[in-house]
């Protein structure tokens, strides 16, 4: 696992300072003073239930387990899917959809959870006081305690879903895909045991004395 750190600006000036980071592919860049995106305030209204697409639907429902739930619902095994989400994560993250730098931040972390396990300050170097970015990271890490890996897969891949509308049909795409090959391979095994059964019909009509020895022989 590779981390950088780029910080430019002067801390006694007026100047901007920007800080980035890369974590296995993951980039992690805090706006700069003075382009910072309007945040729209939250509508107090009650929300609308949301579409029914996979893992909108609350999971654990009827004791079942997360794991089995989101499984259920997006229709490929947890680490699949997870593998698909973290993914589409490096491929798009700047380009298909734009996450906050707190969702960033989120994310990242349910990563090295599910890589390294629980946030282990002994096992960690020091963290600079002016290294704002490294701070911020370590303490969503630690946020998430002992949770462990299944659920941290699934926290992402509904995190993911939440602050990107275009994953769900990211994964509804592969599921197509997934179903195509599926039946083509069943169509190709069910053509071949027809043939195979029709050349021995064709035998037994046209070669009657190669079946008769064929039956003499067994």
């Amino acid at each position: 696992m590779m981390a950088t750190e780029v910080q430019s600006g002067d801390l006694d000036s007026a100047t901007s300072s920007r800080l980035e980071v890369s974590i296995d592919g993951l980039t992690l860049s805090p706006d700069p003073e003075g382009e910072q995106v309007p945040v729209e305030e939250p509508d107090p209204s009650p929300e609308e239930p949301e579409a029914d697409t996979p893992g909108a639907a609350a999971e654990g429902e009827d004791g079942e387990s997360a794991k089995s739930a989101i499984e259920s619902k997006w229709g490929f095994p947890l680490q699949e899917l997870y593998g698909m989400g973290l993914k589409f994560f490096k491929d798009k993250d700047g380009k298909a959809f734009h996450p906050t730098y707190e969702e960033k931040l989120r994310l990242v972390a349910l990563h090295k959870q599910v890589l390294l396990g629980p946030y282990n300050p002994d096992a960690s170097p020091e963290v600079g006081f002016f290294d704002v970015l490294g701070n911020d990271r370590r303490k969503e890490w630690a946020s998430l305690g002992n949770m462990e890996k299944e659920d941290a897969m699934v926290e992402f891949v509904k995190m993911l879903n939440k602050c990107c509308t275009l994953f769900a049909p990211y994964v509804i795409s592969h599921k197509i895909e997934k179903e195509e090959q599926e039946r083509r391979r069943k169509g190709d095994k069910q053509m071949k045991r027809d043939y195979g059964l029709s050349n021995r019909s064709k035998c037994g009509v046209f070669c009657p004395s190669v079946t008769i020895l064929s039956m003499l022989n067994t």
